[in-house]
């Protein structure tokens, strides 16, 4: 099946009205999947909404843009804004939560993912490429976002349905970003940081690469996370974020990947016993590009369905084996082409499903 693409213009109120009439079926579907995940991982969902109405202050804080959409999408859908705001910060408000339970963060928690950017020299077509595996739960409903405005940059972005911020896209000023979850010990300490959906979408209205670092890296953080930003003029940098800490990871020989631990980064992190497939994911993925001479976008789909270590694999499949709230799944692949301004998605796992194509004049 073919995502749902928004064409949306100028006015961000306006923007989310449509975003939230328009789907406001799939809008309420999230919120169910969403709370019932909360439900499953041990928070009750009074405290849950509880936790995500003292977000509302800093986001109107943060970004009144963001706020204002954000706004529409409840209007637009007729959802509780509160329902909507804990879509926009379950990353940080789930990881937050554990914290202050003090319960071990477990995968269940955050998404998993494999990314990766592709410089021009390593491509036939003297591209930049971007992508990534976005791993998490089943059931949860993504869109495609192609946003055209009058005085800030156009973008193209593809996210969760009833979300904003976007989590990979590409801007027509030739900036591209995929990203991936993190964990660390610190994770949680500083509550109520801009989200990360806040600084995906900053990425996306910067002009250039320093805008683009700026924005992930200007301010402290309520959890960790990885950014793969890129530029159509072939540059590419990993930034690993912990609240406190950045580090930095540059591509080898024109090639970058990254999955779920820190690699530039020394910092405190569970994650090898909760994740241990991220060792080998990343370094997968790099060999694949490695034992191709000329890399393109091809290239790039087959090695993100690659099944190595199945089901914990590259394009992840679920471990029926594990606890329910364990289980993490390949629910989209994307490819960001920079320099044709093209976003390729798929709505499944890359092995068995086409990829939809989406640029800004199609």
């Amino acid at each position: 099946m073919a995502l749902p693409v928004l064409d949306l213009g100028n006015d961000p109120r306006l923007r989310g009205c449509v975003h939230g009439e328009e789907l406001k079926d799939d809008i309420s579907h999230n919120i169910d999947v969403y709370l019932t995940r909360f439900k499953k991982l041990g928070f009750s969902i009074d405290k849950i909404l509880a936790e995500s109405k003292k977000w509302v202050p800093k986001l109107r804080s943060f970004d009144s843009e963001f706020f204002d959409e954000l706004e529409g999408v409840a209007i637009g859908s007729g959802c509780d804004f509160t329902e909507i705001v804990m879509l926009n910060v379950r990353y940080e408000l789930i990881i937050s939560m554990f914290k202050q339970a003090e319960k071990h963060q477990q995968s269940g928690a955050v998404d998993g993912c494999t990314s990766f950017a592709i410089l021009p020299e390593k491509t036939i077509s003297g591209d930049t490429l971007l992508g990534q595996t976005w791993d998490w739960i089943p059931g949860v409903k993504t869109m495609i976002s192609r946003v055209k405005r009058e005085e800030k940059t156009n973008f193209i972005c593809h996210g969760e349905i009833g979300t904003i911020g976007g989590m990979q896209g590409l801007n027509d000023a030739g900036i591209g970003v995929v990203i991936n979850a993190m964990m660390c010990t610190d994770d949680g300490e500083n509550l109520y940081e801009k989200p990360f959906r806040i600084r995906v979408r900053e990425i996306l209205n910067s002009k250039n690469m320093h805008e683009a670092i700026l924005a992930v890296c200007g301010t402290k953080r309520t959890v960790s996370m990885n950014f793969i930003i890129g530029h159509v003029d072939g540059e590419a940098i990993d930034l690993e974020v912990a609240p406190n800490k950045e580090g930095y990871v540059y591509p080898t020989e024109g090639i970058l990947t990254h999955s779920n631990h820190f690699c530039g980064l020394d910092v405190d992190s569970e994650v090898v016993r909760i994740w241990p497939n991220t060792m080998y994911r990343h370094e997968r993925l790099r060999r694949l590009f490695q034992q191709s001479q000329q890399l393109d976008e091809q290239t790039a789909r087959y090695a993100l369905s690659d099944h190595f270590g199945f089901p914990h694999s590259i394009c992840a499949h679920l471990d029926t084996d594990e606890h329910e709230t364990m289980q993490l799944e390949t629910c989209n692949a994307i490819i960001l082409s920079l320099k044709h301004s093209r976003l390729s998605v798929t709505d499944g796992q890359p092995c068995s499903n086409n990829f939809q194509e989406v640029s800004f004049n199609a």
